[in-house]
């Protein structure tokens, strides 16, 4: 994958690293306060799953917010009502209210996070989407891992630190708005798709989803109780509260290296055992105790094996679906996501009060279990082929001879396999108001020239072609005989109107020598057409009568 994709998407990974210290700073300090205040661990599984109920509205309702008011400006609100979230914590502790909040901070995350990804999925493409979402979910984990030692340095009840969430926020904010990353093409609906469609594209991505929110909801929401009743303190409790996403850290980009290159259903049936073996080493910890630096281990190795699950399962289901559909589809995800988020603390929770805290490892292991014997069966029993590309290469079948140009006809090649020329047709398609400036911008810090891109334009918006060409050259005028050589292949197509439109853009503003060229350059097509079809007419025509 070229260096210059993470470049690219560099706004993106910090934002996102300011959006996880704020999440799991929340989700260590509430939980806490609450416990303080005297409220059972059941109560606060139920008030702490109410995050997750909010995911779900932001999965059947949040993808509405982008197509109002666009991209950047629904994740701008977001963040601004997750500051004020923050800042009402920071005067209550009622549990209910409590709850109230975390339902809207989810609805709000979550929205930012399929806003986020959505740019993501247009950037990246099948080849490196593993690596690309692998260093996406690092930053994340970079950001989770570093709230419990911020929190370490407060007291637990310290108003500040919901300032500090503030801050934050808005710096994840401040970064988003003055990006110059061009919006993702908008679908046509904003409603997520039907899970039985998002099951027909992958059912085992499907399933990781759901799966995945039973386990990191759990997990996130009951460590810090757990850590919590074990009397761990002082350093060593901010690294085990930030172990489940730290233990990510470790796993993500090599499970995407893999995850590009082998069966996806391979390598999360490895983090799953994985998985299984650490959490039941955490549980014999409650009948042998191990020196905590050997336990802080094993809680990095569990939080790997969880976090990694549900990006990949993202990658295996994106690996089949229109661009377009992004999404859609993302909102689906994070609607499963949601519901395995709020069943999982609810018994998580219910479990631990029953029997005892560590249940919680007995009840992740049996998540984990489940998900290997899924996959394995998908795997050895049930024939599924791996699906083709979903962006198959559109081939006109109008006659090349044929100077009849029909206005409906929108040839395009969409197996364009480079993503940054992915979103910038897709962003040319949204009308905006400058298509130079955008232009100009989006070839600006990438390997692609004006030249490359000439012919793509074309293919794509052949009804505007002689606008875009115009804007085109607008923005590097001394690229104009380096972009008509470019469109060569498509005056042989003989399209007169188009062929028209181009001519026209080609010449304007030329200086003599240029247009000169460029004429010469038409008339020497012209002529081999002619010559070529001079040669093949005689051995077209009929036998005459003798």
């Amino acid at each position: 994958m070229k260096a210059n994709i993470f470049w690219r998407i560099r706004p993106i990974l910090f934002t996102i690293f300011g959006f996880a210290i704020s999440h799991n700073l929340f989700f260590i300090m509430l939980p806490i306060r609450m416990k303080e205040t005297g409220y059972e661990t059941s109560n606060i599984g139920l008030a702490m799953s109410m995050f997750a109920v909010g995911a779900i509205c932001a999965g059947l309702f949040g993808s509405r917010a982008v197509l109002r008011a666009g991209h950047i400006r629904a994740f701008a609100s977001m963040a601004a009502t997750l500051s004020i979230v923050s800042v009402i914590h920071s005067y209550t502790t009622d549990i209910w209210l409590t709850g109230a909040l975390r339902m809207i901070a989810g609805f709000c995350y979550v929205t930012s996070f399929i806003t986020l990804e959505s740019w993501l999925n247009v950037l990246s493409d099948r080849s490196n989407r593993g690596r690309v979402y692998g260093t996406y979910q690092i930053c994340f984990a970079i950001g989770f891992g570093t709230a419990p030692f911020l929190f370490g340095m407060f007291n637990e009840q310290d108003p500040r630190l919901f300032g500090l969430i503030s801050v934050f926020l808005c710096f994840s904010l401040i970064i988003m708005s003055m990006s110059r990353l061009p919006a993702p093409e908008l679908p046509a609906k904003s409603t997520p798709i039907s899970l039985k469609k998002l099951w027909s594209y992958s059912p085992s991505g499907t399933l990781s989803c759901f799966c995945a929110g039973l386990i990191n909801a759990a997990s996130v929401s009951l460590i810090s109780l757990y850590a919590y009743s074990k009397g761990i303190s002082g350093l060593w409790l901010s690294i085990i509260l930030g172990s489940y996403q730290m233990g990510g850290l470790l796993t993500q980009f090599p499970t995407g290296w893999l995850a590009d290159r082998y069966d996806k259903r391979v390598i999360a049936s490895g983090l799953m055992v994985m998985g299984v073996i650490s959490n039941s080493l955490i549980i014999l910890d409650n009948f042998h105790p191990y020196p905590i630096e050997l336990l802080a281990v094993l809680f990095w190795i569990s939080g790997g094996s969880g976090v990694a699950l549900f990006p990949l399962a993202v990658t295996q289901v994106f690996d089949h679906i229109d661009p377009k559909e992004a999404m859609p589809v993302t909102s689906t995800m994070q609607i499963l996501l949601g519901a395995g988020g709020v069943i999982g603390p609810i018994v998580a929770s219910a479990l631990m009060s029953e029997f005892s805290v560590v249940w919680l490892y007995y009840y992740i292991i049996t998540v984990h279990i489940f998900v290997f014997a899924f996959l394995m069966i998908r795997k050895l029993y049930v024939r599924t082929e791996r699906m083709p590309s979903t962006n198959p290469m559109k081939v006109s079948v109008q006659p090349i001879g044929s100077t009849d140009f029909d206005p409906m006809l929108d040839f395009k090649d969409t197996n364009t396999t480079n993503p940054e020329l992915k979103l910038l047709l897709a962003a040319l398609g949204q009308n905006p108001t400058d298509p130079g400036l955008l232009i100009k911008l989006a070839l600006q810090g990438s390997a692609l020239n004006a030249n490359d891109v000439a012919k793509s334009i074309v293919l794509a918006y052949p009804k505007r072609s002689g606008e875009m060409m115009r804007h085109l050259i607008e923005q590097f005028p001394k690229r104009r005989l380096e972009v008509a050589d470019s469109l060569h292949d498509l005056f042989i197509l003989r399209k007169e109107r188009i062929n028209t439109l181009l001519q026209d853009a080609l010449l304007d503003g030329a200086t003599p020598d240029e247009a000169s060229a460029i004429m010469d350059l038409i008339d020497e097509i012209k002529f081999k057409l002619e010559e070529a079809e001079g040669g093949e007419t005689p051995s077209t025509q009929p036998n005459s009568p003798t």
